[in-house]
């Protein structure tokens, strides 16, 4: 058991010491807080199987909720249950994770399903994000946006399809985007997951943020459908009609049910709050009534991760982490692999597919310097979404290893 205790705890200091903390107290206080969280005693990986719900922050295999999983054996799929590929998978993409025990921060992935929040047209744009399907989607420094839409935010325009992934932040109302894609390709059918606002059973409409959508005629209508339920709707690409009502198709799955699993890790905002033993986070109910708290104020809207165990419907949270946005910024993105490519000037990489800028004030490298760098070599990378380009990193940290 000691020396479990001891790798776990070298573990955490190892990543404590990736993301900056960089003084000996700061690192022992860190291993002791979160080391009896991960895979030591407590919390995430204390039994066989492991789940995890977030945006992907980074690779090398597939990072999600600051745990590295080995997806090299995964089954990956879409939100509709469809096989696709690991290379599929991308900065920002919201997924939930299927592994066996999460230890040491790490763990073996089974299933990687990643769904988008909403696809459609935009239609408006404004200062700081913009409205696709009557839902409004806030932009801000963390997200990430594929190439189409390299200056971000001003690259979109009234019409455009896109895919958003996102979180749904209900302190705010609005979805907060991890990612963004443009659509060359109009799709057969739109899309949109969120919280039923209102409903009106006997003209058979609902309201999702601002639009109204119609599902009389919807298939695999929930029979429990009610105020405050997540939904996944499909939508008919047709206009809504002149009572505003978007057509649904058909109602897919929002929330797949859990079997009871020994390690959690659920990252989203607060949707609903009474108190901490009663709240739900990205829809999953809670009770965070013995949970250690570390951050902020948990209240409604509050970005948080929450490590636990599921049990009979309820994750049963050992641990709540409330994050701040620039809390959240500064975290940013790490990678891990060989560097593909190198600019002449050295003034940016390639890792993973990725470009990334080498010349953020404050860079800092370790084990090496800038003239160690060459193609092939192995790096770790920290980095966060530049300014101005929704599809570069800035590094903040360069590991050689």
């Amino acid at each position: 058991m000691k020396n479990d205790r001891t790798a776990c705890t070298a573990a955490w200091l190892h990543r404590a010491r990736a993301f900056g903390v960089a003084s000996l107290a700061a690192l022992v206080a860190l291993a002791a807080t979160f080391a009896p969280l991960a895979g030591c005693g407590g919390g995430v990986g204390e039994g066989g199987t492991g789940y995890a719900s977030g945006p992907i922050t980074g690779f090398g295999s597939v990072i999600v909720n600051d745990i590295v999983f080995d997806d090299s054996a995964a089954a990956v799929e879409d939100g509709d249950g469809g096989a696709r590929g690991r290379a599929d998978l991308q900065l920002g993409m919201t997924v939930e994770i299927d592994s066996d025990a999460i230890a040491d921060g790490r763990a073996r992935a089974a299933r990687v399903r990643f769904d988008s929040a909403v696809l459609g047209p935009v239609e408006s744009v404004e200062a700081d994000g913009f409205v696709v399907l009557g839902q409004r989607v806030a932009v801000d420094e963390t997200t990430v946006f594929d190439a189409a839409l390299a200056a971000g935010l001003p690259a979109l325009s009234t019409g455009q399809v896109v895919e958003v992934y996102g979180l749904f932040d209900a302190g705010l109302g609005r979805l907060r985007a991890t990612r963004v894609e443009r659509r060359a390709l109009a799709p057969l059918a739109y899309r949109v997951r969120g919280v039923v606002a209102d409903l009106a059973e006997n003209a058979r409409t609902l309201r999702i943020g601002a639009a109204l959508f119609a599902y009389g005629s919807a298939l695999a209508v929930p029979s429990d459908l009610a105020v405050g339920r997540f939904v996944r709707l499909v939508v008919s690409t047709t206009p809504p009609g002149p009572l505003g009502r978007h057509q649904v198709l058909r109602f897919a799955e929002a929330q797949r049910a859990l079997a009871d699993t020994d390690g959690v890790s659920i990252k989203g905002h607060v949707n609903a709050f009474t108190s901490a033993a009663e709240l739900r986070v990205d829809g999953r109910p809670v009770d965070a009534s013995g949970a250690v708290f570390n951050g902020g104020t948990l209240a409604l809207g509050a970005r948080v991760e929450v490590v636990g165990r599921w049990r009979a419907g309820v994750l049963l949270a050992t641990r709540v982490d409330v994050r701040s946005d620039a809390a959240e910024r500064e975290r940013g993105f790490e990678l891990r692999g060989p560097i593909e490519s190198l600019a002449a000037d050295g003034s940016t990489l390639r890792l993973r597919g990725i470009t990334i800028g080498l010349a953020r004030p404050g860079l800092r490298y370790e084990n090496g310097t800038a003239a160690d760098l060459r193609v092939g070599r192995e790096v770790e990378v920290r980095a966060i979404v530049s300014p101005g380009d929704g599809t570069r990193l800035d590094a903040l940290v360069v590991r050689l290893r």
